[in-house]
């Protein structure tokens, strides 16, 4: 038996965010060990969004106040909140 995989197409963040509004948060399923981070960087900077309004956030153990806090401060501000 040999192994078998599909793999998924490259994820177009700009056409993401193109298609996105304001008010409807955009959710990911990662797989384990995926790290979208530097491709999200990258978004940021092309649009102009600019890193002060770009938050990142590793989740954790104990980590969701810490989360709720960047989430309800970021909804506050017009920040991009990645957890």
């Amino acid at each position: 038996m040999s192994d078998f995989y599909v793999k998924s197409p490259p994820i177009n963040y700009q056409k993401i965010y193109d298609s996105s509004t304001a008010l409807t948060p955009i959710v990911f399923i990662l797989s384990p060990g995926a790290d979208p981070f530097s491709d999200v960087q990258k978004l940021v900077e092309t649009i102009g969004l600019g890193m002060a309004k770009f938050k990142f956030l590793a989740l954790g153990q104990g980590m969701g106040d810490k989360a709720k806090e960047f989430i309800e401060h970021g909804s506050i501000k017009g920040q991009w909140i990645m957890l």
